[in-house]
């Protein structure tokens, strides 16, 4: 165990003294998947996966979530305003083949729009747990869009220790404990903020979690979205993008958002790198 955590770390601070050599946050390029491999590998020897969480997709009462890391905490989801259910699919799909093409494996939380598995917040979080063949993502990345000038729009949350959700009914409360995927999350929201900047995304703020208030009426309150709270293992960035209109994202805001979001997903984990299959 010993020896497992000294190369997570190694890897982790190499990954950080690329991504940000002398301060700079200008694009990381992605190395084009070797020929001779069937699946690119990472210096771990594995795929690197990345979970998009493209926001909503169906409209269920809150339940209680019987495992994670929100086990026992109310949440349900909903089918939101504003096209944001297609917008944000649209934005994931078209994400999602940049990121294949540069030889990440991607795994969506949602299959189809509207959401054709009609899962909740939790059963998506585990998804993002159980990604890679049974183990967490490298990367969770949700999704989303808000109405222009409100306090969500442009926000990114990552994750932070003792971020909670507390029951409406019980006062039955689940914290997040993980210190890695903290520390990452930070660091890669750092990465994707400075990516949505530099591609014009307007004023952006970042943010540890989001007031989620009782009178939401979501079965629970607290500071931290479900999915951030049910998936603790996987380090995450939660965006908001501002819509360009009442009717949602224009088709180039569609097509920036999801430039933006592959920046973001580069400047994190860097290149896709090693040859040979990955087990």
């Amino acid at each position: 165990m010993v020896a497992v955590a000294i190369a997570v770390l190694a890897a982790v601070a190499g990954a950080i003294a690329f991504l940000v050599p002398g301060g700079s946050t200008r694009p990381v390029p992605v190395a084009a998947p070797s020929s001779s491999a069937s699946r690119p590998c990472t210096q771990a020897g594995r795929a690197t996966v990345v979970f998009l969480d493209p926001g909503h997709g169906a409209d269920l009462p809150a339940t209680r979530a019987t495992s994670g890391g929100s086990q026992g905490i109310y949440s349900g989801e909903n089918t939101s305003q504003g096209n944001e259910p297609a917008d944000v699919f649209a934005v994931a799909l078209d994400a999602k083949a940049q990121l294949e093409r540069a030889g990440y494996v991607v795994v969506l939380s949602r299959d189809g729009d509207p959401d054709p598995a009609r899962q909740t917040l939790w059963q998506k979080g585990l998804r993002a747990e159980t990604a890679t063949g049974g183990a967490p993502a490298d990367l969770g990345v949700s999704i989303h869009t808000d109405v222009p000038d409100t306090v969500g729009a442009g926000q990114i949350y990552y994750d932070q220790l003792g971020a909670f959700r507390t029951n409406s009914s019980d006062g039955l409360t689940a914290r997040f404990t993980d210190e890695r995927s903290a520390a990452l999350s930070r660091l890669y929201a750092q990465q994707f903020l400075a990516a949505r900047q530099e591609l014009g995304a307007g004023a952006i703020a970042m943010t540890p979690g989001h007031d989620f208030p009782a009178g939401r009426g979501l079965g629970s309150w607290g500071d931290i979205p479900i999915i951030m709270l049910t998936a603790q293992q996987v380090p995450w960035v939660y965006n908001e993008a501002p819509r360009t209109s009442v009717n949602g994202l224009s088709l180039a805001d569609r097509a920036n958002y999801a430039s933006a979001i592959v920046q973001g997903v580069e400047r994190s984990l860097g290149p896709v790198v090693g040859a040979g299959a990955c087990s």
